[in-house]
């Protein structure tokens, strides 16, 4: 019987973005599956994955409407282990952020909207999963903002 992963944690991650990916997604890592499947797995030995195999690991979801759940793992680790430090966020960088994903939300729904999108002048499955993965981008942003102003 495998081994439970503890949440939030790297190999959970791993674990979940494997389950959308093929052999062919993650050809830019010249890794296998099964190979990602040994790092995500807690009770093998010397299973370290590399930051430039998860960022491709997240850019192959993201090309698939996936998210990047390794990106947002690390970032909720560091959020933890800072919580309480009442850190000043760099308002203006964090604002500017903000823009970017609601620059992003927004073009997902336009071409969502338009007559030639794939579900024409309705939304589409795959385009309200894009739109849902763009809101929940900004929402963790402001979250994150709301928290460190605390």
């Amino acid at each position: 019987m495998p081994k439970v992963r503890d949440f939030l944690t790297i190999e959970q991650a791993l674990s979940r973005a494997l389950e959308h990916l093929s052999d062919e997604d993650l050809q830019a890592t010249k890794k296998k599956k099964i190979t990602f499947r040994d790092y995500a797995d807690p009770s093998k030995q010397d299973r370290n994955i590399t930051l430039k195999d998860t960022i491709d690991l997240d850019i192959a979801l993201m090309k698939k409407g996936k998210g990047h759940p390794l990106f947002d793992v690390y970032q909720s680790i560091m959020e933890k282990a800072l919580e309480g430090q009442n850190l000043k966020p760099d308002v203006t960088k964090t604002l500017l952020n903000m823009g970017e994903r609601v620059g992003k939300l927004m073009g997902v729904t336009e071409k969502a909207m338009e007559p030639s999108s794939p579900g024409g002048s309705l939304i589409s499955p795959k385009e309200k999963e894009n739109i849902y993965n763009a809101i929940k981008d900004l929402e963790e942003k402001i979250t994150n903002l709301k928290s460190s102003i605390k």
